[in-house]
């Protein structure tokens, strides 16, 4: 798919499954003109970001996309409107999703330091894996991501986005992650508690049964 187009669809779909719509035609026109705010420059931050082999992912740049795609939000839904400390920082506040708690806040830096060295770590020997080993590892470290849940909001879209940067990294070209799929086939490891559905998600999604 040609970049524009699997960008837009990109956005617009991670908004989808959060139950944002958006007008398919304006995200066109802001990646073209290179918007310098919200969901669409996070994904071009993440874009160009991904072309510096040797730059690798820091902590800063996942708050940074955090709080340019939840920045935006109540201008598309007034509801989803955050405090200013939850939006491109770590939540203060505990979480719940599907009636589970998510780590309390407190331990979240820890953990979010761990998160950045493994993918640290995968970003400095990624070339020597094979394909289902690269994309195994990619779903684990989603997985991990949203298990931590480490903002207030925004993690989902956050999470997904990650996946397109670490796509674009061993230039791949990244999957959509879509709505259809949310019930079907995205959130059942999350809720069944399970690493290996997530694994098998990414094999359908980039082609391969594994």
């Amino acid at each position: 798919m040609d970049r524009i187009p699997l960008l837009t669809e990109f956005i617009y779909e991670s908004d989808l499954i959060e139950n944002i719509l958006d007008d398919k035609p304006l995200l066109e026109r802001q990646l073209l003109e290179r918007k310098s705010d919200g969901h669409v420059r996070a994904i071009l931050y993440l874009e160009s970001l991904a072309k510096n082999k040797k730059r690798l992912l820091i902590e800063e740049d996942i708050k940074k996309v955090q709080g340019w795609i939840t920045s935006e939000q109540e201008f598309k839904d007034p509801n989803l409107r955050l405090k200013p400390e939850w939006v491109g920082e770590y939540r203060n506040v505990g979480v719940s999703i599907g009636g589970e708690n998510r780590p309390p806040y407190f331990k979240v830096p820890k953990y979010m330091l761990d998160f950045v060295s493994k993918i640290q770590k995968w970003q400095k020997c990624w070339q020597e894996l094979n394909e289902l080993q690269n994309l195994s590892m990619l779903a684990d470290y989603h997985y991990y991501f949203e298990i931590i849940h480490p903002f207030a909001d925004g993690n989902g879209r956050t999470g997904r986005a990650l996946v397109l940067y670490c796509m674009f990294y061993m230039d791949k070209e990244p999957f959509v992650f879509t709505a259809y799929d949310k019930h079907l086939f995205y959130y059942p490891p999350f809720i069944r508690k399970n690493p290996d559905l997530m694994r098998n998600y990414f094999f359908r999604k980039s082609g391969n049964l594994g």
